[in-house]
């Protein structure tokens, strides 16, 4: 069976302000940790996640409170590419001379605090500099560690091990925070918060049991919890109106590989070494 996805004249009406959840106190956190760090060497914020559990997101929102230099990782990004978007975030003019710019880099952040967070910093790995990989995260380390503030690196949980290859860069990092799906609490304020229609409380239930929690099945899940109600011609949703109807479709498990477990290999029998007393080999 197929989620309701037929309405008639309307259009999707979810609404799309930030809705604070758990992973955003966890950030909240650890942005608390960082600024009350003792050791200023210390000076990498490691947030790691599953992709879709908030991590730009929640940043984003934070970003400009911090105040921060937002950078976002791509393929092709390379060393100079990232030096390029810090002095862009700072206001800083170019120099062909690179030992001059980031000189100027570090100057403007000890003035004036600003953090730099790098989006897909697994990207930051893959840079090489004098045939040495993970040339972007060393830059960032050295540039925040000069600038006495400090670099926040979001990655999926996935490529946190790249990070741990260089004893440079590990033991720099001064707190590590895990972004999660939502929680049962965490699906009921953002399908409340979101949802143009009323809702009965018992719908929250229904929708974080068919999305298991995943932001963006939630998301297709309030969609179509409008539809459902405007089809219906209903001021209000419960449970009961919902029985039977699957909200949303999980792709991603469908294409999850399936580890296939090999076959049992029969144990090799030792033979027996049994001593019996006073036998002599």
């Amino acid at each position: 069976m197929t989620p309701c996805n037929s309405y008639e004249n309307g259009s999707l009406t979810m609404k799309h302000h930030f809705v604070k959840t758990e992973n955003y106190t966890r950030l909240l956190d650890g942005i608390n940790y960082m600024d009350q760090r003792g050791s200023a060497t210390t000076c990498l914020l490691l947030i790691e996640g599953d992709p879709g559990v908030g991590k730009t997101r929640n940043i984003s929102k934070l970003g400009p409170d911090l105040p921060a230099v937002m950078i976002k990782g791509h393929v092709g990004m390379n060393l100079d590419g990232l030096i390029w978007s810090v002095s862009q975030g700072l206001g800083i003019k170019h120099h062909s001379n690179r030992t001059v710019e980031i000189h100027a880099q570090v100057a403007a952040l000890a003035q004036s605090g600003t953090r730099i967070v790098f989006d897909e910093a697994q990207f930051g790995l893959f840079m090489r500099h004098c045939g040495r990989s993970g040339a972007g995260i060393e830059y960032l380390r050295d540039l925040c560690e000069r600038g006495n503030t400090y670099g926040v690196l979001i990655c999926h949980t996935s490529e946190v091990a790249g990070f741990s290859d260089s004893q440079h860069i590990r033991t720099r990092i001064g707190h590590r925070i895990r972004m999660f799906d939502a929680s049962p609490a965490d699906t009921s304020t953002f399908v409340r918060q979101l949802c143009e229609v009323a809702l009965d409380d018992d719908v929250a239930a229904v929708v974080h049991g068919q999305t298991q929690g995943k932001y963006r099945l939630i998301e297709n899940a309030i969609g179509a919890l409008e539809r459902i109600a405007r089809v219906r011609e209903l001021d209000r949703l419960s449970a009961a109106d919902l029985r039977g109807l699957p909200l949303v479709v999980d792709h991603e498990a469908n294409l999850v590989p399936k580890a296939v477990k090999p076959p049992a290999r029969e144990a090799r029998k030792a033979p027996a070494l049994a001593v019996v007393k006073g036998e002599q080999s």
